[in-house]
């Protein structure tokens, strides 16, 4: 009940949402990859030799770095500057020489290979939290930085079928955390940001970025090992109706 006291502060609504979105890659469809494990990859796939620790540290530094920006300009910073600054930050401490721009695809690329290349399982809870959102009458989408055949990709694992839009970020031309994807999202289903949930268990591009727009939002964290304390955060996709 904690959790759900928590999440009404950060909310501070007198009703339910009216539609809830998902991400794919770490959500919906889960892998034993973490957010660092990812990023070392995609750092290797795009040519860079580095050592697992170094970027775990990076990322941390660079996080942080853009944490206290963020408290300091929070009026003035908006969510494209925040990651462009990430990448900055973590390219300086890794001595990468691609300027953040072209970093930010390379890796979106890149840790899309990965996901698909590595083995991947539906949610074992997936299914269910689906069905049940359904029946309470919420209307269901799907935002994910991902290639243009996401809709053939939920459909052959049987998620399709329980989405009104499905946005892939190659498709809408904008990848989270930039607020264009996520306004496409709630056009589809015809809502305003207030009245939607989007779930991620990426802190900067699922969270941050649904709520540069308004949106509410939930970080699925299932290893804890991205524990912020301004969002609501589940280790498990089925806890999610209870928080809705």
């Amino acid at each position: 009940m904690a959790i759900l006291r928590r999440l009404k502060a950060f909310w501070g609504r007198r009703a339910g949402p009216a539609a809830v979105f998902f991400d794919v890659g770490g959500t919906l469809v889960s892998t034993d990859l973490t957010h660092v494990d990812l990023l070392h990859q995609a750092l290797q796939v795009i040519g860079y030799t580095l050592d697992r620790e170094e970027v775990r540290s990076a990322n941390d530094v660079a996080r942080r770095a853009v944490a206290r920006r963020r408290r300091r300009l929070a009026a003035r910073m908006d969510t494209g500057q925040a990651s462009r600054m990430w990448l900055e930050h973590l390219a300086g401490a890794l001595d990468l020489d691609l300027p953040a721009q072209d970093l930010e695809q390379e890796l979106s690329l890149a840790i899309r290979r990965i996901e698909a290349s590595g083995p991947e399982e539906v949610d074992p809870d997936a299914h269910g939290v689906l069905i049940t959102l359904l029946d309470r009458g919420l209307r269901l989408g799907v935002i994910s930085n991902w290639s243009a055949d996401l809709p053939e990709y939920l459909e052959k694992r049987g998620l399709a079928r329980y989405f009104e839009t499905i946005v892939a970020s190659e498709s809408a031309g904008s990848a989270k955390p930039h607020r264009e994807i996520f306004l496409k999202g709630l056009a589809a289903v015809g809502c305003s940001p207030s009245e939607a949930v989007h779930v991620g268990d990426d802190y900067w591009a699922d969270i941050v970025g649904a709520r540069d727009i308004g949106m509410n939002a939930v970080l699925l964290d299932r290893q804890r090992e991205n524990p912020h304390a301004d969002c609501p955060t589940i280790t498990r996709l089925r806890d999610l109706p209870d928080l809705l």
